[in-house]
């Protein structure tokens, strides 16, 4: 009777795993499409050319603002031009799914 409980937990265990890395994955997902939007945005208001059509996930890492407001802040970079020879790189910081700071240095 006891082996059954233990593999019974295991099993749950496990179960509750794999959600938890599924919710993560996803999660990750909506951010990097968040980032990837405001990055479009920020080089079109800006009037530079968005590079590679795309942006890298740098850093996770925990926040803690208040008893109310805490989880992940994602950093991300993306590369553009001001000039269409030149590369540059540009930030994007997300706090769970809200986007902070946009770092672009525009010449």
């Amino acid at each position: 009777m006891g082996w059954i409980t233990i593999k019974a937990m295991s099993s749950l265990a496990l179960l509750l795993l794999i959600v938890l890395i599924v919710w993560v994955w996803l999660a990750s997902l909506t951010c990097s499409d968040i980032a990837l939007q405001a990055a479009r945005d920020s080089c079109h208001h800006l009037e530079l050319q968005f590079l590679d059509g795309t942006v890298s996930l740098r850093r996770i890492t925990p926040f803690y603002m208040n008893i109310d407001y805490f989880g992940l802040q994602r950093t991300y970079v993306f590369d553009y031009s001001e000039d269409g020879l030149s590369r540059q790189t540009g930030c994007i910081v997300l706090q769970n799914k809200r986007v902070v700071s946009i770092i672009v240095h525009n010449h």
